[in-house]
């Protein structure tokens, strides 16, 4: 079977379209709904089960339900913008149904993964984004104050600053212990976390909790790579772990 990747180009270069169509003053000045209106989309709030955002397209007009009760802010901001991504992105569908797994696919869905990409790049767009992390390093820690500055999501935050950073850094989503997806900029780095595969025995994302280092660090005996029979060299790693949902976000930063 044929895995069609995410265009991502054609998924940024819409939303900086709409970014130079509309001049927003700041990200965080964007009125979603009012943006949508402006697309021809009504953003609904109300319940869904199993979904946080549908989109319907009917006749060259759309609706976005959104599922009422969505919390953090930045989270349902980043819904909204997602559907958005449907709509300017995918006009050959007319109904998308997506739940709180969708927001977080990067490697899945290519269509989710697009839809991701345009909120990102609609949300941080690299003029007010890549200023700020320009001298900076990794560190969850600075994922935290990005999702907060720019009001979205702590995995849509981390991606983009893999994307914008002068460093190399890949992000890793697991559930259950097994790596779902991993996200890199390819121009950037070369290396690559390979999905489908259990989380390194010792590592940010598996080591006890007595034993997590609370910031970025080198864990020894951790291999990311398995699938590469030469030395990578020193991998720095830190893993924002959510118990609850049996998930983790790691960012791996690969030091030149």
């Amino acid at each position: 079977m044929i895995v069609r990747k995410p265009n991502h180009i054609r998924a940024t270069a819409a939303a900086f379209k709409v970014w130079r169509k509309y001049d927003f003053p700041h990200p965080s000045e964007i009125a979603l709904e009012d943006l949508a209106m402006a697309r021809n989309v009504l953003v609904k709030e109300g319940a869904i089960k199993g979904a946080e955002g549908r989109l319907v397209r009917k006749n060259g007009a759309g609706v976005a339900h959104i599922r009422d009760g969505i919390v953090p802010e930045g989270r349902r901001r980043f819904t909204i913008a997602h559907e958005l991504g449907h709509w300017e992105l995918h006009e050959g569908q007319t109904q998308f149904i997506c739940s709180a797994k969708d927001m977080r696919d990067y490697g899945r869905s290519y269509l989710e993964a697009e839809a991701n990409l345009f909120a990102a790049s609609l949300l941080m767009p690299k003029r007010y984004f890549a200023p700020i992390i320009e001298n900076a390093e990794p560190s969850m820690k600075l994922v935290k104050e990005l999702a907060k500055e720019f009001g979205t999501t702590l995995t849509a935050s981390a991606i983009r600053f893999a994307d914008l950073s002068k460093h190399q850094i890949i992000v890793v989503w697991a559930e259950d212990g097994q790596i779902q997806w991993s996200y890199r900029n390819e121009k950037t780095t070369e290396l690559y976390v390979a999905a489908g595969v259990r989380l390194p025995s010792y590592s940010s994302a598996t080591v006890s909790n007595r034993e997590i280092i609370p910031e970025m660090g080198y864990y020894d005996q951790a291999n990311w790579f398995p699938q590469l029979f030469h030395d990578v060299g020193e991998v720095m790693e830190e893993t924002l772990r959510m118990n609850n949902l049996g998930t983790s976000l790691t960012l791996l930063w690969l030091p030149r």
